[in-house]
């Protein structure tokens, strides 16, 4: 672990240690074989007591994991982006002619829908090969490349500044948010706007939720990201909460000249951020213990979602072993194993076909009535389901037993 690090906000080398989860595999490197070997990566939490971020030091680095992305923004039920574009058609001095940029545009999804509401000059930045394909195939502006503020001028240079600049489920995934605020400073134009949307990570703090990401480095709260706005000259106009992938934050911003930021609010987060880290060794025993008791009353259980704040879940606190199958219904996940815990990932028809007791529910929130409704027949035989991903109303009892 590098004694060095610094901040990838402030770039304070307070950092606190918070919790070390061990080396683990990237989660959506899925394996081919169940005999496969795969890297591993540390992945260690840490929170600056200068400005508040809560964040990942020496975790896996960029290049092994953009190189191809393998998941898709259009696989994912975003339910919320409408109501994102609706909010930006309400802007004052925004018009459909404006100058779109968003960063990690993944396959153009947004930036599609974007154009289907009348906002035609768009451009993408897309890092990954796959997903940058695809955005191409489908007619979307896109040039392949990380942000950084080289890029930030060149595109300046070759087309003036932007009017909006987009940013969603990405700031969390970039290790050098200094360069991001000055990208932003180089890129959008005065009185140009911002649109951010990041994983809230007071959800966590709240829930107990220990199934993060080690894609994500940065974890960030509603303070954490109005500093880094301020960093970038811009002031938060709009904030809301939005229920995706766990809890989002959603905010708009504009570009004001200098912002006064305040981190008063940094004591209290380093309090939560240290109870959080506390309550971990005490959250682990109850979920080992839990299912080693239905493993012994001879239950059968699957996990239901092949996705990466599950894997990762399983794998920090070591509970593959407990779980017998991994169900998806997202075709190209199925056939293929499980990080980490080798477990097979298949379609949830082997819900009824494998008599699988308990289902262990690690999809999205919003995603949750869904998958229910399709296993009716399953759950009516007997089959129980509970979920491991807050801020679900299912969650396991551990998670009541764990706030007492």
């Amino acid at each position: 672990m590098n004694s060095m690090a610094s901040c990838n906000l402030c770039g304070s080398l307070k950092l606190l240690h918070l919790i070390d989860f061990g080396r683990q595999p990237v989660a959506k490197h899925y394996l081919l074989k169940q005999t496969d070997n795969h890297p591993t990566w540390p992945v260690n939490l840490f929170f600056c007591e200068t400005c508040g971020l809560s964040q990942l030091v020496d975790s896996c680095p960029p290049e092994v994991l953009y190189d191809n992305y393998v998941t898709l923004s259009s696989w994912k039920f975003q339910p919320h982006v409408q109501m994102e574009i609706d909010r930006l058609k309400t802007l004052p001095d925004l018009g459909l002619g404006a100058k779109v940029i968003e960063i990690g545009s993944n396959d153009g999804m947004f930036l599609q829908q974007l154009q289907q509401n009348g906002f035609k000059n768009t451009l993408g930045i897309e890092p990954a090969q796959d997903a940058f394909e695809l955005s191409i195939a489908k007619g979307i502006n896109t040039v392949k490349g990380f942000l950084n503020t080289d890029l930030a001028k060149t595109l300046t240079a070759e087309s003036g500044q932007f009017d909006l600049f987009i940013s969603r489920q990405n700031l969390e995934h970039m290790s050098d948010l200094q360069g991001v605020a000055e990208s932003i400073k180089i890129l959008v134009k005065p009185g140009g706007f911002i649109l951010i949307e990041v994983p809230n990570f007071a959800c966590n703090l709240r829930c107990n939720d220990y199934g993060l990401w080690e894609e994500h480095v940065n974890y960030f709260t509603l303070d954490t990201l109005r500093y880094l706005m301020a960093q970038a000259d811009v002031e938060m106009i709009h904030e809301e909460i939005i229920l995706f992938s766990g809890e989002g934050i959603f905010v708009i911003g504009r570009k004001t000249g200098s912002v006064i930021s305040s981190l008063n609010y940094v004591s209290g987060l380093r309090n939560q951020n240290l109870e959080y880290s506390g309550n971990w060794p005490g959250f682990r025993q109850r979920i080992e213990e839990f299912l080693s008791g239905q493993k012994k009353n001879k239950k059968k259980i699957a996990l239901y979602g092949a996705g990466s704040r599950a894997f990762c879940l399983l794998n920090f606190a070591n509970i593959a072993s407990y779980v017998d199958i991994i169900v998806d219904d997202q075709a190209e996940k199925q056939n293929k194993f499980m990080p980490g815990g080798r477990l097979p990932i298949i379609s949830s028809d082997a819900l009824l076909s494998q008599g699988i007791n308990i289902c262990l529910l690690a999809v999205n929130t919003e995603n949750e009535e869904k998958v229910i409704g399709k296993h009716g027949r399953w759950a009516q035989n007997g089959g129980k389901f509970w979920s491991v991903l807050p801020p679900s109303t299912r969650l396991l009892p551990i998670w009541e037993k764990h706030d007492k």
